[in-house]
């Protein structure tokens, strides 16, 4: 039992008793922040009442907040414990004034620290509420996601009017649509388009950093590879110059990171997205496959023709079949993250093991090195990574000196039809397992 229970229930006892704790005063629901009605009110008791000793004040004061917890007993709790604090703060900083012999009943007294009292308790009453209303609001958005039903949050009259004008103009644009039936669990391409720009829109709005990061980060993977090679005095590969070698591997399996890990993701995570007609989770790890697939792009132009002013990177011998390969290598991301996506819908521990996988990936893939370095007897078994022939025939398109001799066009193809279509395969029997919130 706590002791402000025990106190409750001690004034309890003697109101049933029919005993008056000193003469009072009726403690009137001046609101949340009125330290001046509530000094007012003290002193007005006082002044009734016999106040010569420690005693008889203590009396008064406790015949003030028995009132307060009968009068404000229509308020909610928050509000009767500030009213509570308010009072026995005013009573501390009042009686340590008559202990000290200030005359209390002149003219515009207020104790010196009141205002600021007063102040701390207005502050921390507001964060009390805030968070009341947070963890409310938490609750409610867990309780509608339990019973699988839509929220439907208090809204103000302000947003009310907004939102009414916002679903009018909804309206008028689906009514100038042409309806077209989607079947259940197909997506829709035409909600590709709008997916895309909502998720750079959030991505402006959480992170401008993480955009910046997409440019800086192969920077930082290409310093780290050719540090390894200038060390040791390395300034070519194969024909290849170190800089240039560098920033395709490192750019390139950035990219195909990125990819595999977002899609993957956001097969689970965006499921807020598949209560809207036509959107599957297929199409969501597909947004964010095509829309990491344009950013890097975008970042190996910038690096390649932004390294070739500094006459640091050499320009390629094909643009097209340049990013040809680059598209390829983004397309067998995207394949991998449907598929990890589709295992993690029904083991989620999966993703974290994901991240040991693309290491693996790494080291087998051509990222640091080419097949050519590496002596005969081991070629075989990192030639069995598709992603090698396909880092080694990115940098055949984009060097005239160098054509790889163990990667082969056909294999890589064809590897990467076969894991689409596991992919796919993987995601239809794994549909069932991923529900709209």
């Amino acid at each position: 039992m706590t002791n402000q229970k025990r106190i409750d229930d001690w004034r309890a006892r003697r109101r049933t008793n029919g005993y008056r704790i000193g003469a009072g005063a009726q403690m009137e629901d001046a609101g949340p922040h009125a330290p001046a009605t509530t000094l007012a009110l003290i002193l007005a008791a006082l002044r009734r009442s016999p106040r010569e000793t420690p005693s008889q004040r203590r009396q008064v004061y406790e015949s003030l907040e028995a009132r307060l917890s009968d009068d404000v007993s229509h308020a909610d709790e928050e509000t009767l414990d500030l009213r509570r604090r308010q009072l026995r703060t005013v009573i501390r900083l009042l009686e340590n004034d008559i202990r000290a012999g200030v005359d209390v009943f002149a003219p515009r007294y207020a104790p010196a620290t009141l205002a600021r009292e007063e102040a701390h308790l207005a502050d921390a009453h507001e964060k009390r509420v805030r968070r009341r209303r947070e963890e409310e609001a938490r609750e409610a958005r867990r309780s509608a996601s339990r019973e699988d039903r839509a929220l439907t949050p208090d809204v103000s009259a302000g947003e009310a009017s907004d939102l009414a004008a916002l679903k009018s103009r909804i309206a008028s644009l689906h009514a100038r649509q042409r309806p077209r039936a989607v079947q259940a669990g197909r997506s829709d391409l035409r909600a590709l388009l709008p997916m895309l720009i909502f998720q750079l829109d959030t991505m402006q709005g959480e992170s401008r950093f993480a955009l910046a990061w997409a440019f800086f980060g192969p920077a930082v993977l290409l310093t780290l590879i050719s540090s390894l090679y200038l060390l040791t005095g390395t300034q070519f590969i194969l024909g290849m110059d170190v800089p240039t070698f560098s920033l395709l591997g490192a750019t390139t399996w950035i990219m195909f990171r990125q990819i595999i890990f977002r899609s993957s993701t956001s097969y689970i995570s965006a499921r807020g997205w598949l209560n809207l007609q036509g959107v599957t989770p297929l199409l969501c790890a597909c947004v964010q496959a095509v829309l990491y697939q344009a950013i890097f792009v975008l970042v190996f132009a910038t690096l390649i023709l932004v390294g070739h002013a500094f006459d640091l990177i050499s320009l390629p011998a094909s643009w097209p079949a340049f990013f040809g390969y680059v598209i390829a290598m983004g397309f067998g991301g995207a394949s991998t993250g449907v598929f990890f996506g589709a295992i993690a819908s029904k083991w989620r521990f999966f993703l974290r093991l994901a991240t040991a996988i693309e290491r693996l990936l790494e080291i087998f893939s051509s990222v640091f090195f080419v097949s050519e370095q590496l002596p005969e007897q081991y070629r075989g078994w990192f030639l069995w990574s598709p992603f090698a022939h396909g880092m080694q025939l990115l940098r055949s398109a984009y060097f005239e000196s160098y054509r790889s001799t163990d990667a082969r066009l056909s294999y890589f193809v064809t590897s990467l039809v076969f894991l689409a279509a596991v992919a796919l395969c993987a995601e239809r029997f794994a549909r069932c397992n991923v529900q709209p919130m």
